[in-house]
Protein backbone atom coordinates (compact mmCIF):
# COMPACT_ATOMS: atom_id res chain seq x y z
CA UNK A 1 0.00 0.00 0.00
CA UNK A 2 1.25 3.68 -0.96
CA UNK A 3 2.39 5.80 2.27
CA UNK A 4 1.61 8.88 -0.07
CA UNK A 5 -1.38 10.24 -2.29
CA UNK A 6 -0.35 10.66 -5.98
CA UNK A 7 -2.44 13.46 -6.68
CA UNK A 8 -0.48 14.89 -3.54
CA UNK A 9 2.96 13.93 -4.86
CA UNK A 10 1.80 15.07 -8.67
CA UNK A 11 0.77 18.52 -7.40
CA UNK A 12 4.27 18.86 -5.51
CA UNK A 13 6.20 17.73 -8.55
CA UNK A 14 3.79 20.76 -11.05
CA UNK A 15 5.20 23.11 -8.33
CA UNK A 16 8.73 22.54 -8.25
CA UNK A 17 8.33 22.31 -11.95
CA UNK A 18 6.82 25.70 -12.47
CA UNK A 19 9.00 27.31 -9.33
CA UNK A 20 11.88 25.72 -10.81
CA UNK A 21 12.17 25.65 -14.30
CA UNK A 22 12.85 21.91 -14.43
CA UNK A 23 11.78 18.95 -16.07
CA UNK A 24 9.23 16.92 -14.39
CA UNK A 25 10.49 13.64 -15.43
CA UNK A 26 13.42 14.24 -13.16
CA UNK A 27 11.89 15.22 -9.93
CA UNK A 28 8.82 13.04 -10.49
CA UNK A 29 11.19 9.75 -10.00
CA UNK A 30 12.63 11.37 -6.82
CA UNK A 31 8.87 12.44 -5.50
CA UNK A 32 7.03 8.77 -6.18
CA UNK A 33 10.45 7.31 -4.56
CA UNK A 34 10.12 9.96 -1.29
CA UNK A 35 6.12 9.49 -0.98
CA UNK A 36 6.73 5.28 -1.07
CA UNK A 37 3.95 5.26 -4.06
CA UNK A 38 3.07 1.38 -4.96
CA UNK A 39 3.33 0.38 -8.84
CA UNK A 40 -0.54 1.81 -9.47
CA UNK A 41 -0.12 4.95 -7.34
CA UNK A 42 3.16 6.21 -9.23
CA UNK A 43 1.40 5.39 -12.74
CA UNK A 44 -1.29 7.93 -11.25
CA UNK A 45 1.03 10.27 -10.48
CA UNK A 46 3.26 9.98 -13.68
CA UNK A 47 -0.09 10.17 -15.82
CA UNK A 48 -0.78 13.22 -13.67
CA UNK A 49 1.82 15.32 -13.92
CA UNK A 50 2.80 14.84 -17.61
CA UNK A 51 -0.73 15.13 -18.74
CA UNK A 52 -1.28 18.32 -16.87
CA UNK A 53 2.57 19.55 -17.91
CA UNK A 54 1.60 18.86 -21.43
CA UNK A 55 -2.07 20.11 -21.81
CA UNK A 56 -0.98 23.17 -19.56
CA UNK A 57 -1.75 26.44 -22.32
CA UNK A 58 -5.26 24.50 -23.18
CA UNK A 59 -6.15 23.40 -19.43
CA UNK A 60 -5.55 27.84 -18.47
CA UNK A 61 -7.77 28.25 -21.45
CA UNK A 62 -10.65 26.13 -20.35
CA UNK A 63 -10.10 28.01 -16.70
CA UNK A 64 -9.36 31.50 -17.84
CA UNK A 65 -13.00 30.83 -19.78
CA UNK A 66 -14.43 31.42 -16.31
CA UNK A 67 -12.54 33.56 -14.42
CA UNK A 68 -13.36 37.50 -14.10
CA UNK A 69 -9.46 37.89 -13.20
CA UNK A 70 -7.14 34.95 -14.37
CA UNK A 71 -3.86 36.83 -13.61
CA UNK A 72 -5.33 37.40 -10.30
CA UNK A 73 -4.78 33.43 -9.46
CA UNK A 74 -2.70 32.58 -6.87
CA UNK A 75 0.54 30.27 -8.76
CA UNK A 76 0.06 27.61 -6.63
CA UNK A 77 -4.11 27.57 -6.49
CA UNK A 78 -3.54 27.37 -10.58
CA UNK A 79 -1.05 24.38 -10.38
CA UNK A 80 -4.37 22.03 -8.51
CA UNK A 81 -7.11 23.72 -10.95
CA UNK A 82 -4.96 22.75 -13.95
CA UNK A 83 -4.68 19.58 -12.68
CA UNK A 84 -8.14 18.90 -12.19
CA UNK A 85 -8.73 20.24 -15.68
CA UNK A 86 -6.51 17.92 -17.14
CA UNK A 87 -8.46 15.22 -15.37
CA UNK A 88 -11.75 16.38 -16.60
CA UNK A 89 -10.91 17.25 -19.80
CA UNK A 90 -8.50 14.74 -20.58
CA UNK A 91 -8.87 11.93 -18.50
CA UNK A 92 -12.45 12.35 -18.56
CA UNK A 93 -12.34 11.28 -14.41
CA UNK A 94 -15.97 11.57 -12.64
CA UNK A 95 -16.25 15.27 -11.69
CA UNK A 96 -17.75 14.42 -7.91
CA UNK A 97 -14.22 12.93 -7.07
CA UNK A 98 -12.01 15.62 -9.12
CA UNK A 99 -13.56 18.60 -7.81
CA UNK A 100 -14.19 17.70 -4.26
CA UNK A 101 -10.28 16.45 -4.01
CA UNK A 102 -9.04 19.85 -5.88
CA UNK A 103 -11.42 22.76 -3.70
CA UNK A 104 -10.06 20.51 -0.43
CA UNK A 105 -6.24 20.91 -2.00
CA UNK A 106 -6.89 24.71 -2.61
CA UNK A 107 -8.63 25.35 1.22
CA UNK A 108 -5.24 24.02 2.48
CA UNK A 109 -3.18 25.86 0.47
CA UNK A 110 -4.71 29.32 -0.25
CA UNK A 111 -8.25 28.88 1.69
CA UNK A 112 -9.38 32.45 0.29
CA UNK A 113 -9.74 30.82 -3.30
CA UNK A 114 -11.35 27.93 -2.63
CA UNK A 115 -14.68 29.06 -3.03
CA UNK A 116 -13.39 30.34 -6.73
CA UNK A 117 -12.31 27.23 -7.53
CA UNK A 118 -14.89 25.25 -6.67
CA UNK A 119 -17.63 27.58 -8.67
CA UNK A 120 -15.03 27.49 -12.15
CA UNK A 121 -14.12 23.86 -11.48
CA UNK A 122 -17.93 22.87 -11.70
CA UNK A 123 -17.78 24.96 -14.78
CA UNK A 124 -15.04 23.15 -16.33
CA UNK A 125 -17.14 20.39 -15.81
CA UNK A 126 -19.92 20.92 -17.49
CA UNK A 127 -17.58 21.90 -20.05
CA UNK A 128 -16.33 18.17 -20.82
CA UNK A 129 -19.41 17.15 -22.92
CA UNK A 130 -18.55 19.80 -25.79
CA UNK A 131 -14.69 20.13 -25.63
CA UNK A 132 -13.06 20.88 -28.12
CA UNK A 133 -15.30 22.81 -28.53
CA UNK A 134 -15.50 22.30 -32.16
CA UNK A 135 -14.52 19.62 -34.39
CA UNK A 136 -11.03 18.51 -34.45
CA UNK A 137 -11.01 17.10 -38.35
CA UNK A 138 -11.76 20.52 -40.09
CA UNK A 139 -11.28 23.12 -37.18
CA UNK A 140 -7.68 23.44 -35.69
CA UNK A 141 -8.17 25.20 -33.23
CA UNK A 142 -9.95 22.52 -31.73
CA UNK A 143 -7.93 20.26 -32.82
CA UNK A 144 -5.05 21.61 -30.84
CA UNK A 145 -6.78 21.66 -27.82
CA UNK A 146 -7.83 18.01 -28.55
CA UNK A 147 -4.18 16.73 -28.81
CA UNK A 148 -2.72 19.95 -26.26
CA UNK A 149 -0.55 21.52 -28.53
CA UNK A 150 -0.18 25.59 -28.92
CA UNK A 151 -1.47 26.65 -32.45
CA UNK A 152 1.19 27.51 -34.29
CA UNK A 153 3.07 24.00 -33.42
CA UNK A 154 0.04 22.22 -35.36
CA UNK A 155 0.49 24.92 -38.05
CA UNK A 156 3.47 24.14 -38.52
CA UNK A 157 3.82 20.40 -38.51
CA UNK A 158 0.59 20.66 -41.06
CA UNK A 159 2.62 22.61 -43.09
CA UNK A 160 6.28 20.97 -42.99
CA UNK A 161 4.98 17.59 -42.48
CA UNK A 162 1.16 17.02 -43.86
CA UNK A 163 -2.02 16.59 -42.86
CA UNK A 164 -1.76 12.98 -42.26
CA UNK A 165 1.69 12.66 -40.56
CA UNK A 166 0.89 15.83 -38.46
CA UNK A 167 -1.97 13.94 -37.16
CA UNK A 168 0.23 10.72 -36.95
CA UNK A 169 2.74 12.99 -34.61
CA UNK A 170 -0.36 15.36 -32.65
CA UNK A 171 -1.34 11.20 -31.67
CA UNK A 172 1.39 10.18 -30.51
CA UNK A 173 1.91 12.66 -28.28
CA UNK A 174 -1.02 11.88 -26.64
CA UNK A 175 0.60 8.60 -25.57
CA UNK A 176 3.72 8.02 -23.32
CA UNK A 177 6.81 7.43 -25.16
CA UNK A 178 7.88 4.08 -25.58
CA UNK A 179 11.24 2.91 -23.90
CA UNK A 180 13.94 1.74 -25.96
CA UNK A 181 17.65 0.50 -25.21
CA UNK A 182 21.07 0.52 -26.46
CA UNK A 183 22.93 -2.65 -25.01
CA UNK A 184 26.42 -1.50 -23.88
CA UNK A 185 29.09 -3.86 -25.61
CA UNK A 186 31.45 -2.68 -23.63
CA UNK A 187 29.81 -4.27 -20.43
CA UNK A 188 27.13 -6.70 -22.07
CA UNK A 189 25.70 -8.74 -24.46
CA UNK A 190 22.80 -8.92 -26.62
CA UNK A 191 22.14 -12.35 -25.71
CA UNK A 192 22.86 -11.47 -21.73
CA UNK A 193 20.98 -8.17 -21.46
CA UNK A 194 18.07 -9.21 -23.06
CA UNK A 195 17.70 -12.82 -21.57
CA UNK A 196 17.83 -10.16 -17.97
CA UNK A 197 15.43 -8.00 -19.24
CA UNK A 198 13.11 -10.97 -20.00
CA UNK A 199 13.53 -12.15 -16.59
CA UNK A 200 11.93 -9.23 -15.28
CA UNK A 201 8.50 -10.20 -16.65
CA UNK A 202 8.45 -7.66 -19.52
CA UNK A 203 8.70 -8.21 -22.87
CA UNK A 204 11.84 -7.24 -25.37
CA UNK A 205 12.31 -6.87 -28.87
CA UNK A 206 15.66 -6.64 -30.99
CA UNK A 207 14.10 -3.31 -32.61
CA UNK A 208 16.03 -0.69 -35.72
CA UNK A 209 19.37 -1.07 -35.50
CA UNK A 210 22.28 -3.45 -34.02
CA UNK A 211 22.15 -3.73 -30.42
CA UNK A 212 18.65 -1.48 -29.75
CA UNK A 213 15.71 -3.24 -27.81
CA UNK A 214 12.18 -1.98 -27.38
CA UNK A 215 10.98 -3.08 -24.21
CA UNK A 216 7.37 -3.16 -22.25
CA UNK A 217 6.42 -2.38 -19.79
CA UNK A 218 9.53 0.29 -19.01
CA UNK A 219 9.00 0.73 -15.01
CA UNK A 220 10.84 -2.71 -14.05
CA UNK A 221 13.59 -1.61 -16.37
CA UNK A 222 14.12 1.35 -15.17
CA UNK A 223 14.00 0.45 -11.75
CA UNK A 224 16.36 -2.89 -12.16
CA UNK A 225 20.45 -1.97 -12.07
CA UNK A 226 20.27 -3.43 -15.89
CA UNK A 227 20.68 0.66 -16.41
CA UNK A 228 22.44 2.06 -13.57
CA UNK A 229 25.00 -0.21 -13.70
CA UNK A 230 25.32 0.89 -17.27
CA UNK A 231 25.07 -2.70 -19.39
CA UNK A 232 22.15 -0.60 -21.46
CA UNK A 233 21.29 2.86 -21.98
CA UNK A 234 18.30 4.49 -22.51
CA UNK A 235 17.90 6.58 -25.91
CA UNK A 236 14.88 6.21 -28.38
CA UNK A 237 15.55 4.07 -31.71
CA UNK A 238 15.48 6.78 -34.30
CA UNK A 239 18.57 8.63 -32.14
CA UNK A 240 20.47 4.93 -32.19
CA UNK A 241 20.32 4.74 -35.53
CA UNK A 242 21.21 8.50 -36.04
CA UNK A 243 24.63 7.71 -34.02
CA UNK A 244 24.97 4.42 -36.30
CA UNK A 245 25.27 6.43 -39.53
CA UNK A 246 27.70 8.45 -37.51
CA UNK A 247 30.50 5.69 -36.52
CA UNK A 248 33.64 5.64 -37.79
CA UNK A 249 35.66 2.77 -39.13
CA UNK A 250 37.27 0.75 -36.72
CA UNK A 251 40.78 2.52 -35.98
CA UNK A 252 39.23 5.51 -37.18
CA UNK A 253 38.93 8.95 -35.86
CA UNK A 254 35.68 10.66 -35.10
CA UNK A 255 34.51 13.77 -33.21
CA UNK A 256 31.10 14.43 -31.68
CA UNK A 257 29.95 18.31 -31.65
CA UNK A 258 27.67 19.43 -28.87
CA UNK A 259 28.30 16.05 -26.88
CA UNK A 260 25.81 16.46 -24.42
CA UNK A 261 26.28 13.57 -21.79
CA UNK A 262 27.57 11.75 -24.37
CA UNK A 263 24.78 8.89 -25.05
CA UNK A 264 25.68 9.27 -29.06
CA UNK A 265 29.73 9.14 -28.27
CA UNK A 266 28.58 5.52 -26.37
CA UNK A 267 26.57 4.80 -29.43
CA UNK A 268 28.91 5.48 -32.11
CA UNK A 269 31.90 4.19 -30.28
CA UNK A 270 29.30 0.77 -30.20
CA UNK A 271 28.83 0.85 -33.51
CA UNK A 272 32.74 0.94 -34.26
CA UNK A 273 33.32 -2.05 -32.53
CA UNK A 274 30.98 -4.12 -33.89
CA UNK A 275 32.24 -3.20 -37.35
CA UNK A 276 35.69 -4.10 -35.87
CA UNK A 277 37.66 -2.15 -33.43
CA UNK A 278 37.35 0.66 -31.68
CA UNK A 279 37.86 4.88 -32.79
CA UNK A 280 39.78 7.94 -31.24
CA UNK A 281 36.79 9.78 -30.55
CA UNK A 282 36.59 13.40 -29.47
CA UNK A 283 33.52 14.51 -27.57
CA UNK A 284 33.41 18.32 -27.49
CA UNK A 285 30.76 20.92 -25.84
CA UNK A 286 30.91 24.21 -25.26
CA UNK A 287 30.41 23.67 -21.23
CA UNK A 288 33.35 22.10 -19.23
CA UNK A 289 30.45 20.83 -16.95
CA UNK A 290 29.05 18.72 -19.89
CA UNK A 291 32.39 17.76 -21.00
CA UNK A 292 33.86 16.50 -17.10
CA UNK A 293 29.87 14.69 -17.20
CA UNK A 294 30.46 12.80 -20.02
CA UNK A 295 34.01 11.88 -18.59
CA UNK A 296 32.66 10.32 -15.56
CA UNK A 297 29.70 9.01 -18.03
CA UNK A 298 31.96 6.99 -20.13
CA UNK A 299 34.65 5.75 -17.86
CA UNK A 300 31.38 4.60 -15.74
CA UNK A 301 30.23 2.78 -18.72
CA UNK A 302 33.72 1.69 -19.50
CA UNK A 303 34.06 2.77 -22.92
CA UNK A 304 37.67 3.31 -24.08
CA UNK A 305 39.46 5.99 -26.46
CA UNK A 306 37.03 9.37 -26.01
CA UNK A 307 38.98 12.61 -25.46
CA UNK A 308 36.63 15.59 -23.70
CA UNK A 309 37.19 18.84 -25.26
CA UNK A 310 35.62 21.75 -24.34
CA UNK A 311 35.39 23.74 -27.63
CA UNK A 312 32.76 26.46 -29.05
CA UNK A 313 31.57 24.53 -32.13
CA UNK A 314 30.39 27.80 -33.34
CA UNK A 315 33.60 29.40 -33.50
CA UNK A 316 35.89 28.98 -36.39
CA UNK A 317 38.95 28.79 -33.66
CA UNK A 318 37.30 25.50 -32.45
CA UNK A 319 38.95 23.73 -35.48
CA UNK A 320 42.34 24.06 -34.45
CA UNK A 321 40.93 22.88 -30.36
CA UNK A 322 38.97 20.03 -31.51
CA UNK A 323 41.98 18.41 -33.85
CA UNK A 324 42.50 20.40 -36.59
CA UNK A 325 41.43 20.71 -40.48
CA UNK A 326 41.28 17.41 -42.08
CA UNK A 327 41.39 15.31 -39.04
CA UNK A 328 38.15 13.20 -38.84
CA UNK A 329 37.13 10.53 -40.63
CA UNK A 330 33.49 11.07 -39.11
CA UNK A 331 31.76 13.56 -37.75
CA UNK A 332 28.78 14.20 -35.72
CA UNK A 333 26.97 17.57 -35.35
CA UNK A 334 24.37 16.50 -32.81
CA UNK A 335 22.91 20.44 -33.16
CA UNK A 336 20.63 22.29 -30.59
CA UNK A 337 16.90 22.34 -31.66
CA UNK A 338 13.40 23.12 -31.07
CA UNK A 339 12.94 19.03 -29.49
CA UNK A 340 9.64 19.08 -31.55
CA UNK A 341 10.47 15.23 -32.24
CA UNK A 342 10.46 14.52 -28.75
CA UNK A 343 7.72 16.18 -27.09
CA UNK A 344 6.35 12.81 -25.61
CA UNK A 345 9.53 12.67 -23.52
CA UNK A 346 9.54 16.66 -22.64
CA UNK A 347 5.83 17.89 -22.40
CA UNK A 348 6.91 21.35 -21.20
CA UNK A 349 8.72 22.17 -23.70
CA UNK A 350 5.55 22.61 -26.27
CA UNK A 351 4.49 25.38 -24.18
CA UNK A 352 8.07 26.82 -22.88
CA UNK A 353 8.74 26.86 -26.56
CA UNK A 354 8.47 30.20 -28.70
CA UNK A 355 8.06 30.47 -32.38
CA UNK A 356 10.61 32.54 -33.53
CA UNK A 357 13.36 30.80 -31.41
CA UNK A 358 13.21 28.11 -34.54
CA UNK A 359 14.81 30.80 -36.51
CA UNK A 360 17.71 31.35 -33.96
CA UNK A 361 18.23 27.49 -33.91
CA UNK A 362 18.73 26.95 -37.47
CA UNK A 363 20.76 29.51 -37.73
CA UNK A 364 22.89 28.25 -34.67
CA UNK A 365 22.94 24.70 -36.76
CA UNK A 366 23.99 26.39 -40.00
CA UNK A 367 27.58 28.05 -38.13
CA UNK A 368 28.23 24.44 -36.51
CA UNK A 369 28.01 22.39 -39.68
CA UNK A 370 30.40 24.93 -41.74
CA UNK A 371 32.97 24.75 -38.65
CA UNK A 372 32.42 20.86 -38.28
CA UNK A 373 32.86 19.93 -42.19
CA UNK A 374 36.36 21.71 -41.80
CA UNK A 375 37.26 18.95 -39.51
CA UNK A 376 36.60 16.14 -41.88
CA UNK A 377 39.33 14.62 -43.88
CA UNK A 378 38.83 14.24 -48.00
CA UNK A 379 36.98 10.96 -48.18
CA UNK A 380 35.15 11.78 -44.72
CA UNK A 381 32.17 12.47 -44.10
CA UNK A 382 30.24 15.13 -41.57
CA UNK A 383 26.69 14.19 -39.92
CA UNK A 384 23.95 16.85 -39.52
CA UNK A 385 21.05 16.13 -37.28
CA UNK A 386 18.60 16.73 -34.89
CA UNK A 387 14.93 15.73 -32.68
CA UNK A 388 13.43 17.91 -34.44
CA UNK A 389 11.14 17.95 -37.47
CA UNK A 390 10.97 21.36 -38.42
CA UNK A 391 11.81 21.71 -42.30
CA UNK A 392 13.90 24.85 -41.43
CA UNK A 393 15.58 23.40 -38.87
CA UNK A 394 16.96 20.20 -41.26
CA UNK A 395 16.51 20.27 -44.71
CA UNK A 396 16.76 24.01 -44.87
CA UNK A 397 20.45 23.94 -43.20
CA UNK A 398 21.52 21.20 -45.42
CA UNK A 399 20.67 22.82 -48.29
CA UNK A 400 22.26 26.13 -47.50
CA UNK A 401 25.20 24.53 -46.87
CA UNK A 402 25.47 22.51 -50.03
CA UNK A 403 24.86 25.76 -51.85
CA UNK A 404 27.63 27.64 -49.90
CA UNK A 405 31.04 27.62 -50.34
CA UNK A 406 32.10 25.71 -47.04
CA UNK A 407 29.95 23.19 -48.40
CA UNK A 408 31.02 23.14 -52.02
CA UNK A 409 33.32 20.05 -51.81
CA UNK A 410 30.36 17.91 -49.66
CA UNK A 411 27.72 16.28 -51.55
CA UNK A 412 25.05 13.80 -49.69
CA UNK A 413 25.32 10.06 -49.34
CA UNK A 414 22.10 8.55 -49.15
CA UNK A 415 21.39 6.51 -46.44
CA UNK A 416 19.45 4.17 -48.38
CA UNK A 417 20.48 0.79 -47.53
CA UNK A 418 21.85 1.68 -44.35
CA UNK A 419 18.40 2.00 -42.33
CA UNK A 420 16.74 -1.23 -40.65
CA UNK A 421 14.06 -2.89 -42.80
CA UNK A 422 10.65 -1.63 -42.51
CA UNK A 423 13.06 1.98 -42.15
CA UNK A 424 12.70 3.02 -45.66
CA UNK A 425 9.70 5.31 -45.56
CA UNK A 426 11.58 7.55 -43.35
CA UNK A 427 14.10 8.28 -46.02
CA UNK A 428 13.70 11.65 -48.00
CA UNK A 429 13.63 11.91 -51.68
CA UNK A 430 16.74 13.80 -50.78
CA UNK A 431 18.38 10.48 -48.98
CA UNK A 432 18.10 12.03 -45.88
CA UNK A 433 16.59 10.08 -42.61
CA UNK A 434 13.66 11.98 -41.67
CA UNK A 435 11.15 10.12 -38.41
CA UNK A 436 8.56 11.38 -36.66
CA UNK A 437 6.77 10.33 -33.89
CA UNK A 438 3.82 7.81 -34.29
CA UNK A 439 1.97 5.49 -31.71
CA UNK A 440 4.19 3.15 -30.46
CA UNK A 441 7.22 4.34 -32.72
CA UNK A 442 10.56 6.18 -32.46
CA UNK A 443 10.73 9.77 -31.91
CA UNK A 444 11.34 12.58 -34.64
CA UNK A 445 14.91 12.62 -35.52
CA UNK A 446 16.52 14.22 -38.55
CA UNK A 447 19.71 12.85 -40.29
CA UNK A 448 21.67 13.95 -43.21
CA UNK A 449 25.11 12.17 -44.25
CA UNK A 450 27.46 14.53 -46.28
CA UNK A 451 30.61 13.39 -48.19
CA UNK A 452 33.81 15.45 -48.16
CA UNK A 453 35.24 14.82 -51.69
CA UNK A 454 38.31 13.18 -51.86
CA UNK A 455 39.67 15.74 -54.80
CA UNK A 456 40.55 19.17 -53.36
Amino acid sequence: MSVGSPRRVARTVLGEVRTRGAWGSALLRTAIDTAGLDARDAALATRLVYGTISAEGTLDEALDRHLSRPRRVHPLVRDIMRMAAYELLFARTPAHAVVHDAVAAVRAAHPSSAGMANAVLRRVSEDVVSFPWGDPETDRDALARASAHPRWIVDLLFEDLGPARARDMLDAAREPAPLYVAVNPFLATLEAIVDEIAALGVEVVEYGPPGCLHVSPSAPVLRSDVVSRGACIVSDAAAQLVATLAAPPPGGTAVDIAAGRGSKTVLMQSAALRAGGTAAITASDIHPFKVEIVRERLDLLRVPDVTGVVADATCEEAVEVIGGEGSADSVLVDAPCSNLGTLRRHPEKRWRLAPEEIESLASLGERMLRVASRLVRPGGFVVYSTCTVTRRENSDVVEAFLASDAGAEYSTAPVHGRVPEGWEHWVTSEGWLQTHPVPGGPDGHFAAVLVRSVTR
